[in-house]
């Protein structure tokens, strides 16, 4: 089941592990935040896919980077998941290279 955005108290302390954790600069642009660029919440894998807030799914990115990002799958994530696809059977099979 899905669960909406936790209570301040609990995103504070997320808010404070992921800065403790990623340095204190943009998970993607490694920019530090500033109070011109303060950090915002980004779900790695996006909530539409995996809706938690899980610490292991989010990072804190600066407004510019998190907006560009959006709804899509990270490119490692992305390129995980195209080459278990085309190692499988099944791809093979329909590839035509399977005997």
């Amino acid at each position: 089941m899905s669960r909406g955005r936790p209570k301040p108290e609990k995103v504070e302390r997320i808010r404070v592990a992921l800065l403790a954790r990623d340095g204190g600069s943009c998970f993607y642009c490694r920019k530090p935040f500033t109070d011109e660029t303060p950090a915002t919440f980004d779900h790695y894998i996006p909530r539409a896919i995996w809706r938690t807030w899980r610490q292991r799914n989010l990072v804190l990115a600066c407004e510019p980077c998190n907006h560009a990002k959006g709804d899509l799958l990270p490119w490692p994530v992305a390129a995980l998941l195209l080459r278990n696809v085309r190692h499988s059977d099944v791809w093979q099979r329909a590839c035509g290279l399977a005997a």
